[in-house]
């Protein structure tokens, strides 16, 4: 996983490193941070595309096992980049529905579906704003999905295969991030370093990169939510240890 960074202005800089955000001072995505915790959902869904990668592919003759399995490492590496990246697609697309109504024809139903599950959840909430990043003094950054200033409520895209009709379940630590967010925007309390009023419910809709249209969402609690920042700020202090690096102001 790439890593994200932010300027003190909230300017994205994608493209730097930890040795470049010493020298101007940038801060870590909230994303950035979290990698300091382990993703068991991840982590499966990624061996999970190691063995599709064996059990489809076929061993050339006089392969020795290290090529071989080097081989394989790329071909899963290859197929999971290509769901990340289809799944930028459909998230953008929903973004830019929202924005402007006009998406690429092969995404309009992947929009729609996320929109009217958006309606359905918070039918009372009409101000929403998209695309919002951040820097917070408390040394984080990142850039917001969906957001409610009047509410505070934050809504996050994930893209996943299938239906969803299995009933698996599909949010594990996701109020972690959501809690992040809701702090990075002072939605909690405008100008405060760290929360002193209650935090809002949240929610993240789930858009199925394989079935067009079909979606499904979870709405985390402000108990969740609360709980949520009390992790990340572990998680913010760890990688600050680990990284020998606080970009704290």
């Amino acid at each position: 996983m790439g890593e994200h960074w932010y300027g003190r202005d909230g300017s994205s800089q994608y493209d730097a490193d930890l040795r470049v955000a010493r020298k101007q001072g940038l801060v870590p995505s909230v994303t950035t941070v979290l990698q300091v915790m382990d993703k068991a959902a991840l982590t499966n869904w990624l061996v999970t595309q190691g063995i599709l990668a064996a059990l489809t592919g076929t061993r050339l003759d006089g392969e020795s096992d290290d090529a071989y399995i080097a081989r394989i490492l790329k071909d899963s590496k290859a197929q999971a980049q290509a769901a990340a990246e289809e799944g930028t697609r459909i998230h953008d697309a929903c973004e830019q529905f929202l924005k402007s109504g006009q998406v690429p024809e092969q995404y309009v139903e992947h929009a729609i579906g996320a929109h009217k599950e958006l309606a359905r959840l918070f039918p009372d909430v009409h101000d929403w704003v998209s695309e919002k990043s951040f820097a917070h003094p408390l040394g984080f950054g990142g850039k917001v999905d969906l957001h409610s200033p009047s509410t505070g409520i934050v809504v996050d895209f994930k893209s996943k295969d299938g239906d969803f009709s299995d009933g698996k379940r599909l949010h594990y630590d996701q109020n972690i991030q959501l809690a992040a967010y809701q702090v990075g925007l002072d939605l909690v309390g405008p100008g405060f370093v760290t929360p002193r009023v209650k935090f809002t419910q949240c929610a993240n809709i789930f858009v199925s990169r394989t079935h067009p249209g079909a979606v499904a969402s979870h709405v985390w609690t402000a108990e969740d939510i609360a709980h949520g920042w009390s992790v990340f700020e572990a998680a913010l202090t760890l990688w600050k240890r680990i990284k020998k690096y606080d970009a704290s102001w």
